[in-house]
């Protein structure tokens, strides 16, 4: 599934999709996720979210885009094109219509106000930037791009993590002057503002979208997959601190379990805004929204 999705929840949302569908085996992002304990989950009985036959989580990768009053807001900028990513072979020197599937739903690159990325992983900052003749240059020319402090304060003295992505995809925007680094608690503008979420990464936000009659979660890589709705404490090997993040999703969904509140989290497939319910079992997808 590619394109530009409408999703429901406040304000106008909109999923770019860069890849949906099966992805890698379950314990290659979640060591917890095997043998019984794994197929004893609705998760694994569930086919948009499992494949059984091919035994590999199906999930997604995209950007959300958020029209308020006030702003149009990119949140987390994907994967990107032309970027060296050779230990992934999904995500090395593609070749995408990111930008012409933001077009579909009537945005432009020069209208975009504010990039946010959630954290900075390689695949949370491909789109900040553009290759344009042989330099890499931002992407949205007239954005103003967030960067949480403690996550830049943590990543960009290192120039081996995230696949060299601080070097193709952060640095640039910093030299053209469109970076920002902000507070974990700050606010773009009335219900719209940052939360910290540390734990996934050591200064991990997400967005928190109220429009006085809705709310939403923008949570990023949170909750990487549904299977951690039912087993909050499985976390990823790909988490800096798997207590800290383990702590932070069940806190996530014993606030919006039972609610109208929606999470938007950055690797769920279609439906991808979803709602929470609780039961003896713990949490799951409320099926009706």
């Amino acid at each position: 599934m590619n394109g530009a999705i409408a999703l429901p929840g406040p304000f106008e949302i909109h999923r770019i999709v860069e890849f949906e569908g099966p992805f890698r085996e379950p314990e290659h992002l979640i060591p917890s996720a095997v043998g019984e304990a794994l197929q004893s989950t609705r998760t694994y009985a569930d086919p948009r979210y499992f494949n059984q036959a091919e035994n590999k989580l199906i999930m997604a990768f995209h950007g959300i885009l958020v029209r308020t009053p006030r702003a149009l807001i990119l949140v987390d900028a994907c994967l990107g094109n032309d970027k060296h990513r050779p230990f992934v072979p999904e995500w090395h020197m593609r070749s995408g219509p990111f930008i012409e599937d933001m077009a579909s739903v009537g945005v432009s690159v020069e209208q975009i106000d504010y990039v946010l990325c959630t954290h900075l992983h390689a695949d949370h900052v491909g789109w900040n930037t553009q290759l344009i003749d042989g330099r890499w240059v931002p992407t949205f020319p007239n954005a103003t791009y967030l960067f949480g402090r403690e996550e830049c304060e943590f990543w960009e003295d290192d120039e081996e993590a995230n696949h060299r992505s601080w070097e193709d995809s952060v640095q640039p925007v910093f030299e053209a002057n469109q970076g920002k680094i902000v507070d974990s608690n700050h606010e773009i503008e009335p219900g719209v503002s940052l939360v910290p979420a540390f734990g996934h990464s050591p200064g991990h936000i997400m967005l928190k979208l109220d429009d006085g009659k809705t709310t939403a979660y923008v949570i990023g890589d949170v909750i990487h997959h549904p299977v951690q709705v039912e087993h909050p404490t499985w976390s990823s090997q790909f988490c800096w601190d798997a207590d800290k993040a383990s702590t932070m999703r069940t806190n996530i969904l014993e606030q919006v379990a039972d609610t109208d509140q929606w999470l938007i989290p950055a690797h769920f497939p279609t439906p991808t805004a979803v709602r929470v319910t609780s039961d003896k079992d713990g949490f799951w997808l409320a099926e009706k929204s």
